[in-house]
């Protein structure tokens, strides 16, 4: 018996769940980081439940209005400017690459 055959995703699927997993990967580093600095629970816990937030939502991107709550977890993110004010820069930096992964993804979507 062969196991069922996987789900197609979207592109805007594939490249929103890219772009979730390089944030997750930059908030354990950052996670890291700000340990090292200020020995502080709550801000290392900060960023650990705004990674477990884009892990969540990337199950949701499966949704027609799924990037509802990727765009929620972007904001999530930047708000982590409160504990760690550097992450201002890194949220920017990811939030743009959201955005233009985004609008690409539609435009191609349009043209297909």
């Amino acid at each position: 018996m062969s196991p069922a055959p996987r789900r197609e995703r979207g592109l805007l699927e594939k490249l929103l769940t890219i772009v979730h997993g390089l944030e997750v990967a930059a908030l354990a580093f950052g996670a890291l980081a700000v340990w090292g600095v200020s020995r502080d629970w709550p801000a290392p816990a900060a960023f650990g439940v705004v990674a477990l937030v884009l892990i969540l939502s990337t199950r949701l991107l499966r949704l027609p209005r799924g990037w509802l709550a990727s765009a929620a977890a972007q904001v999530l993110m930047a708000c982590l400017a409160i504990v760690e004010p550097l992450m201002l820069v890194v949220a920017a930096a990811f939030i743009a690459m959201w955005i233009y992964c985004f609008v690409r993804a539609r435009q191609i979507g349009r043209a297909q």
